[in-house]
């Protein structure tokens, strides 16, 4: 199963494919049925395909070799430790800025539904045919969600109140309502990407076009129109309805004069190039699939004395009781540097290897690479064989035991330095 960071990057990067060729071969023309298609199917495909048997992009295996090797805890000679901060742990910060961003667009959409109910409740009802007319007090721009359809009261003359629900309706017939949703709910998760930004104004934009032509087929005059729309007052909007506010409205003006003509060259070319990108994206999904077989033919590595299985990858990393940063706060705290070390100056970074058993437990230290010094190595063998259980790692649902790899530095300061190049002389 990929991972959700992974999901989010090579979704991402199909909707950026997606808005490449819809730029190039769809904006600006007047098949505004197909345009929708597109940007619809293309977006649904694009947040499906990653979960395609194999991972195109970084696996979420790959991304825990990087958790195998954390970096060096730098322990100094007078006592005073110095964590060097990996560049990994400001994933923890990423994920702080994305989940925040998240909520906010959460919190946006459920005001929107709020704010909706709450006018619903202070509308007047009529019945035109299956659609519902809200008639709401104050300063409002005609918009529809589904087949409500809010106008503001008492402000619209008969001949403009036809114009203003032909267009709204149109919008439910054809359940523009349904699409704002659908894009409203992956910007949320994906609110930094901005072509998702983009596919959702571009949509918006369609759907006003294609009620701009309905409009007009009833044979509504084309000067009568654009003089409703240009003087359309402004008044408060939601993100989540079709509304008849006068946004873009030079765009609109532009298509309700260009030929209606559907161009089935672009139409053919954009459904080509499209699908040539989809292509490609699956011949690297199978490309990648026989590496990521090779690596589940490779995983398991070793065998203990107890003939366990001892993996170096697995689809969950063990972790350290309150994460990475804990862990080399402990390392920092807990190693002392001998005293016959600083004395003979003694520096170096020690590797120390273990395994984290399926029951958390620390087991098999043992120096990986030495620092060329036993004294230094037996510290930091001594510090690592009393870490706490950790939460043992995972491989295909299943609790393994996993290698970890920690690095130790040890530095004499300059202080120590000093006192010994007096104690020589």
């Amino acid at each position: 199963m990929i991972s959700f960071s992974n999901w989010l990057y090579e979704s991402s990067v199909l909707v950026a494919g997606i808005v490449l060729v819809f730029q190039v071969f769809l904006k600006g023309r007047t098949t505004f049925s197909f345009n929708r298609i597109f940007i619809l199917g293309g977006l649904i495909i694009a947040l499906i395909l990653p979960f395609s048997p194999a991972d195109w992009f970084l696996s979420g295996n790959e991304s825990n070799k990087i958790s195998m090797l954390m970096d060096p805890v730098t322990v100094t000679s007078n006592n005073i430790k110095a964590l060097i901060t990996s560049p990994f742990t400001n994933w923890d910060v990423v994920k702080l800025l994305y989940f925040s961003g998240v909520i906010l667009l959460l919190f946006r959409l459920v005001y929107g539904l709020v704010k909706l109910g709450l006018l619903s409740k202070s509308a007047e009802f009529v019945h035109h045919g299956r659609f519902k007319l809200a008639f709401l007090p104050g300063d409002f721009s005609p918009f529809s969600f589904f087949n409500m359809i809010f106008i503001e009261k008492n402000t619209f003359s008969e001949e403009e109140l036809k114009q203003i629900i032909a267009h709204e309706t149109s919008h439910s017939r054809k359940w523009h309502s349904l699409d704002v949703i659908l894009l409203e709910s992956v910007i949320i998760f994906q609110w930094f990407n901005p072509f998702v930004w983009f596919l959702s104004r571009s949509l918006k934009e369609i759907h006003e076009f294609q009620a701009d032509r309905e409009v007009l087929k009833r044979g509504t005059p084309l000067i009568n129109y654009k003089r409703l729309l240009l003087y359309q007052r402004t008044g408060e909007r939601l993100d989540l309805v079709n509304s008849f506010h006068k946004s873009f409205i030079k765009k609109r003006f532009i298509m309700m004069t260009k030929n209606n003509n559907p161009s089935r060259r672009n139409i053919v070319l954009a459904s080509t190039a499209v699908m040539i990108f989809f292509i490609c994206f699956m011949s690297c999904n199978k490309a990648n699939n026989e590496v990521n077989n090779l690596y589940q033919e490779n995983v398991e590595i070793s065998k203990s004395t107890s003939g366990t299985k001892v993996y170096n990858m697995a689809d969950e990393m063990p972790e350290y009781p309150g994460g990475s940063q804990k862990l080399r706060s402990f390392l920092a705290n807990n190693t002392q540097y001998p005293q016959k070390a600083i004395k003979n100056k003694y520096e170096g970074r020690v590797y120390v290897k273990f395994v984290i058993s399926e029951k958390g437990e620390v087991k098999n230290a043992e120096i990986a690479r030495s620092s060329g010094h036993i004294i230094l190595d037996e510290e930091a063998l001594r510090v690592v064989e009393s870490l706490p259980a950790w939460t043992p790692g995972k491989f295909q649902g299943e609790k393994v035991s996993v290698n970890y790899t920690v690095p130790i530095n040890f530095r004499i300061s300059d202080s120590n330095a000093g006192e010994n190049d007096k104690s020589e002389k």
